[in-house]
C-alpha cells in the first residue's frame, strides 16, 4: 500500500470515529450507551495506530510526531495518569475501569494516540475543515436524536425524562457535546465564504445549541456564557482598528448583560419557572451548596490531603470517598452515598492523580491558549481560529467544574487539541521539515502483514472478547431473572469467559444470584447451595482482585447472612460479621454498614456491640431519622423501654422528622410503653 493510500485510509478511519457517539445497542450490552462505543473506538484507533506505524516505516522524517508545547503538556498528563495508575490504591481498576465508564489507562492511551496521529495526518486548514464538517454531520445526527426525545420522551431509552440523553445515555454528555458542535459550526461559519455552506453550518450550530438547551445541563450553559464573554472581549481587542465593529460588540455585550440581568431578577416569575432549563440555570442559591455533590467535593479535598502528590489512582475516587465518607451524605438518601467520581474534574483529578495530575491537566488548557495567542501574533492563524479555539477550551474547562470527562468528550476534546496544535505551528517550520524529508522506504509484504496480524489479535483480545463477554453476561442475567437454576450453564460460561472486565461480570452475576437465592418461588431449598457456591466463589475471586472494595465485602456478608438465616447456621453469621467488620474498617462512618452490622451483632447475641454502632450513627449525624428508629426498636426488643423512650425524646429534641413507615414503627414502640405501664389486675 502506498503512502498516499495509507493516509487516505487513516483519515477515513478517523472520520469513522466521529460516528461512534451514534452507536447504541440496547438489547445486547450491559451499559449499552458506553460499552459498544468504547470497544468500537478502541478498535478503530488500533487500526489507525497500525497504519500510522506503517507510515513511519515508509517515511519517519515526514510523519514522526513533531515536538510542541501542547504535545508535551498532553504527554505530561498521560504520564501522570500512568504513574498514578501503578502506584494508586487499585491498579487493576485504574488500568481497565469498569463497564459503566471504561476510561482506564488502556482506553486513555487510545485517546492520547488519537491526538498525536490526528495532529500529524491533518496538515492544512482545508483538511481540518473537511474533518470538522464530517464531525459536525455526525454530531448533528446525535442532536437530532435528542430533539426527537424532546418530542417523544420515551424514544431510545430516555424513560420519559424532560432532559434528553440522545444516543449518549446521559444528559450531561449531551450538553457538553452540543457545546462542542456549536463551537465547531461557529468556526466553520466565520471562515466560510460560500453562503450555502454558511447556512448549513448555522443549522448545525442551532442543533448543537438545542441539544445543550434540551439537556438542561447547567455546567454546559455556564461554560457557554463564559465562552461568549471571552469571544466578545477578544474580538473587541483584535478589532481595535475597526471602530464601528468594536462599537457593535460593545453594544452586544451591554444588551446581553442587561437581558441576563432582567431574566435573573425575574427568575421566579411563572413564565421562567415553566421552562425547566432556564429555571434550573438561574435558580442558583445557597441550597445548591447543601447537596450530596457538594459533600462529595469536600470528601475529594480530604482525600487529596491524604495522598497529595500522585493521588489514589485514576478511577479510584470510590475508595477515597469511602475512606473519607461524610455521614451527612445520607441526608440526601442512600442513592447519594455512593460516588465513584467527584462530579468536578478539578477536585476529582486532585483526589485521584494528586497535585501532579491536576497541574498537568490544567497545563493542557493553559498551553493551548498560549499557543493560539502566539500563533495569532505570528500570523500563523487568523483571529477566528484563535478566539473560537480558545473559547471552546474555556467553555469545556468551566463545564467540567460540575461534571467529568466521558468517552464522547475525550473524543472531541482530543480532536480539538490536535487541531489547535497543528494549526498553531509556524508555517516556516513546516516548510523546513518538508525540505528535509527523507527518501520513502519500500513497505515489504512481511511488515505489512505482521503489523495487521498483531493489530487483529489486539482487537480480538481487547475489544471483541470483552464485547462477547459483556453480551454473555447480559444473557446470563436475563436468564437468572426467569429461571436461576436453568441459567447455571449460561452463567458458568459467562464467569469463565476471558475478559479484562471479568470482575464486573462476576459482581453483576453474584448480586443477581443473591437476590434469586432468597426467593422461595424461584429456587427451592435443595437448589440454593449450588447457587450460593457459584456466587460465593465469584465474589471471593473479585475480592482477591479488589481487596479494598466495600461493596464486595457487603455483598459477601449479606450472602452469608442470608444462608445463616435460612439454615440456622451460626458459622455463616460469624463469617458475615467478619466481612462487615472489614467493610467498616474501610469506611468507618458509613451508616449503611453500621446498620447491617448491628443486625448481625444482635443475631449473634451481642446487643452491646449493636447498641454502640447505632449510637455512633446518631452521634455522626443526628439528622438521620432511621438511626433513631433502629436504636429505639432495638431497645424495645431488649425490653429496655425507658431507653427506647429516651431515644424517641432525643429525636424530638433534634427536630427529626420521620417517614410514615417510620412513624408507624415509633407508634408501635410507644404502644409498648403504654402496655408495659398498665397496672396489673
Amino acid at each position: 500500500m502506498s503512502k498516499k493510500s495509507l493516509e487516505v485510509v487513516i483519515k477515513g478511519l478517523i472520520y469513522a470515529t466521529f460516528f461512534v457517539p451514534l452507536l447504541v445497542v440496547p438489547s445486547s450490552f450491559i451499559f449499552p450507551f458506553i460499552v459498544p462505543k468504547i470497544l468500537l473506538f478502541r478498535s478503530l484507533t488500533e487500526l489507525i495506530i497500525a497504519l500510522y506505524a506503517l507510515l513511519l516505516v515508509i517515511n519517519w522524517q515526514e510523519y514522526r510526531p513533531k515536538p510542541s508545547f501542547l504535545m508535551w503538556a498532553v504527554l505530561a498528563f498521560f504520564l501522570s495518569f500512568t504513574i498514578s495508575t501503578f502506584f494508586g490504591t487499585d491498579g487493576y481498576h485504574s488500568f481497565w475501569d469498569n463497564h459503566e465508564r471504561m476510561l482506564g489507562l488502556f482506553t486513555i492511551f487510545h485517546y492520547i494516540a488519537y491526538f498525536f496521529i490526528c495532529a500529524q495526518v491533518f496538515k492544512t486548514w482545508t483538511e481540518w475543515r473537511t474533518a470538522l464538517k464530517i464531525f459536525l454531520l455526525a454530531g448533528s445526527l446525535v442532536m437530532l436524536a435528542g430533539v426527537i426525545q424532546k418530542i417523544s420522551p420515551t424514544f431510545l431509552l430516555n424513560g420519559g425524562s424532560s432532559r434528553i440523553i440522545a444516543t449518549l445515555g446521559n444528559a450531561i454528555y449531551v450538553g457538553g457535546y452540543g457545546l462542542f458542535l456549536f463551537s465547531a459550526a461557529l468556526l466553520l461559519f466565520l471562515r466560510e465564504s460560500v453562503w450555502g455552506w454558511r447556512v448549513a453550518y448555522g443549522l448545525a450550530g442551532i442543533l448543537g445549541l438545542l441539544g445543550m438547551f434540551f439537556s438542561s445541563t447547567r455546567g454546559s450553559m455556564i461554560g457557554f456564557v463564559f465562552a461568549a464573554g471571552f469571544s466578545l472581549i477578544s474580538y473587541a481587542i483584535v478589532l481595535k482598528e475597526h471602530r464601528r465593529a468594536r462599537q457593535y460588540l460593545l453594544g452586544v455585550m451591554i444588551v446581553a448583560a442587561v437581558f441576563l440581568g432582567i431574566v435573573y431578577l425575574n427568575r421566579n416569575s411563572p413564565l421562567i419557572q415553566r421552562n425547566y432549563t432556564i429555571a434550573h440555570l438561574l435558580n442558583i442559591s445557597s441550597a445548591d451548596f447543601d447537596s450530596a455533590r457538594f459533600v462529595a467535593w469536600g470528601v475529594a479535598i480530604e482525600a487529596w490531603k491524604q495522598y497529595p502528590i500522585i493521588g489514589w489512582g485514576p478511577n479510584n475516587f470510590f475508595y477515597a470517598f469511602n475512606a473519607h465518607y461524610n455521614p451527612h451524605s445520607l441526608d440526601y438518601g442512600y442513592g447519594e452515598t455512593w460516588f465513584d467520581n467527584a462530579h468536578n474534574v478539578i477536585l476529582n483529578t486532585m483526589a485521584v492523580q494528586g497535585i501532579v495530575g491536576i497541574l498537568s491537566y490544567l497545563a493542557i488548557f493553559a498551553t493551548a491558549l498560549y499557543v493560539l495567542i502566539t500563533a495569532y501574533r505570528s500570523k500563523s492563524i487568523d483571529k477566528h481560529i484563535m478566539i473560537v479555539g480558545g473559547a471552546f477550551l474555556i467553555a469545556h474547562l468551566v463545564q467540567n467544574v460540575t461534571v467529568f470527562e466521558n468517552p464522547t468528550s475525550y473524543l472531541y476534546f482530543m480532536f480539538w487539541l490536535a487541531m489547535v496544535d497543528r494549526l498553531s505551528r509556524k508555517h516556516v517550520i513546516i516548510d523546513k521539515i518538508k525540505q528535509t524529508i527523507a527518501v520513502n522506504h519500500d513497505l515489504g509484504a512481511g511488515i505489512f502483514s505482521g503489523v495487521l496480524l498483531i493489530t487483529g489479535l489486539s482487537i480480538f483480545i481487547f475489544n471483541i472478547q470483552p464485547a462477547r463477554a459483556n453480551m454473555k453476561a447480559l444473557e446470563a442475567l436475563q436468564f437468572i431473572n426467569g429461571d436461576p437454576i436453568g441459567a447455571v450453564p449460561t452463567l458458568e460460561e459467562a464467569l469463565n469467559f476471558s475478559s479484562p472486565h471479568i470482575d464486573d461480570i462476576r459482581s453483576d452475576i453474584s448480586r443477581a444470584l443473591a437476590d434469586a437465592i432468597v426467593s422461595e418461588k424461584k429456587v427451592t431449598a435443595d437448589k440454593r447451595p449450588l447457587l450460593f457456591a457459584i456466587a460465593e466463589r465469584a465474589l471471593l475471586q473479585d475480592l482477591d482482585l479488589h481487596p479494598f472494595d466495600i461493596r464486595l465485602h457487603l455483598s459477601i456478608a449479606q450472602l452469608y447472612q442470608g444462608r445463616a438465616l435460612q439454615n440456622n447456621d451460626a458459622n455463616s453469621m460469624v463469617s458475615a460479621e467478619k466481612f462487615m467488620r472489614r467493610a467498616l474498617e474501610l469506611s468507618p462512618r458509613r451508616q449503611q454498614i453500621m446498620y447491617n452490622l448491628a443486625i448481625v451483632e444482635f443475631q449473634l447475641g451481642k446487643p452491646d456491640e449493636a447498641e454502640k454502632l447505632l449510637r455512633q450513627t446518631i452521634s455522626d449525624n443526628p439528622r438521620i431519622s432511621e438511626s433513631y428508629v433502629r436504636l429505639a426498636y432495638a431497645y424495645m426488643a431488649l425490653k429496655r423501654l425507658k431507653e427506647a423512650e429516651d431515644v424517641i425524646d432525643l429525636a424530638a429534641k433534634n427536630n427529626v422528622t420521620f417517614t410514615a413507615e417510620q412513624q408507624n414503627t415509633i407508634n408501635q414502640i410507644i404502644a409498648g410503653f403504654v402496655t408495659s405501664t398498665k397496672p396489673k389486675k
